[in-house]
């Protein structure tokens, strides 16, 4: 479920709250860092459930419209695409989400009367519904392309939707575009075959493998800065070492770390993905800074021989 950019940007989050912290704890840290992950996959199991929810609703005013005293024919016979939507209902049976749904403690009983019904409403007029609705189309490629259209183009921008898992969880605020991303990748690439016996995927790729590195990307970093504060600022030209913003620092320090401490991840791998993450966390002045410290920093370690790559096209010839 998490890859590799998923933890970095974890590492990334936790080095930044370390340094803006006045604790030195790194032993708590760690474990703050580990929870960050887990919390990322509840807020992610959390979107999944809010989408049961949202069906469940639809379900309950149909079932309530038809017991009107003066039903109309659209009350008796209405548009059952969405609540039959494979992808909802595949997700409503299914038994490892309702299982986390219990151990995270999801209830969304106290939510229905208001926010629940709001989302809805909110959902029913967009144009996006109203196509799929009534668009003739039965098929599971249109269910899925429905929801992560939805999903992509109205969930980021949300403020009362943010709102709501900030209130229940103060980790939430900064892992809500991630889980929304993760939640997004999660429905495009359902299979058809996906059903009530279905397993979630689980935090990690591999769980000890990932853990292993994101707390030693995390420590390393922590530990060395003072190290990868001199290299940076004998490479800086034309910058100004102590104006630089603390995000940009570390985003290097990491590369740094992954450069010297990480022998099977490629330099170019590493440089990638510190500039797609700085796309997100810094300027795009930050970033052209950022790629070029880092073009220049792999070059000299690899000039003092510190730049021990393993494994077959791990070195740049």
């Amino acid at each position: 479920m998490l890859n590799r950019r998923f933890l970095r940007v974890k590492a990334l989050q936790s080095i930044y709250a370390y340094h803006q912290s006045e604790s030195s704890n790194l032993s708590q840290a760690e474990r703050q860092l580990l929870e960050g992950v887990d919390n990322l996959y509840k807020l992610f199991v959390y979107q999944l459930s809010f989408w049961v929810e949202i069906k469940q609703f639809a379900e309950r005013r149909i079932e309530e419209n038809k017991q009107k005293h003066f039903p109309t024919e659209e009350d008796l016979n209405p548009n059952m695409k969405f609540v039959n939507n494979r992808i909802l209902k595949a997700l409503d049976d299914n038994k490892h989400l309702i299982k986390l749904e219990e151990q995270y403690k999801i209830n969304w009983a106290d939510s229905r009367e208001d926010f629940i019904r709001n989302m809805f409403v909110k959902l029913t007029e967009t144009p996006e519904y109203q196509e799929y609705m009534n668009n003739g189309k039965d098929s599971f490629s249109d269910d899925k392309h429905f929801l992560a259209t939805v999903i992509d183009t109205y969930m980021p921008e949300d403020g009362l939707l943010y709102d709501f898992y900030s209130d229940r969880d103060l980790s939430f605020n900064s892992d809500y575009q991630l889980a929304i991303y993760l939640l997004w990748k999660f429905i495009s690439e359902m299979p058809a075959s996906f059903d009530a016996s279905s397993t979630l995927p689980p935090v990690y790729k591999t769980e000890a493998e990932d853990k292993e590195f994101v707390v030693k990307l995390f420590e390393k970093t922590i530990l060395h800065a003072d190290e990868y504060m001199e290299m940076v600022k004998a490479n800086i030209s034309n910058w100004d070492y102590d104006r630089l913003a603390l995000m940009d620092k570390i985003l290097i320090f990491m590369a740094l770390t992954e450069f010297v401490e990480f022998h099977s991840i490629p330099v170019k791998v590493t440089i990638n993905e510190y500039i797609e993450i700085s796309k997100f966390y810094s300027t795009p002045e930050s970033r052209r800074f950022v790629n070029g410290m880092l073009d220049r920093l792999s070059t000299e370690l690899k000039e003092q021989g510190r730049l021990v790559k393993t494994g077959l096209g791990l070195v740049d010839k």
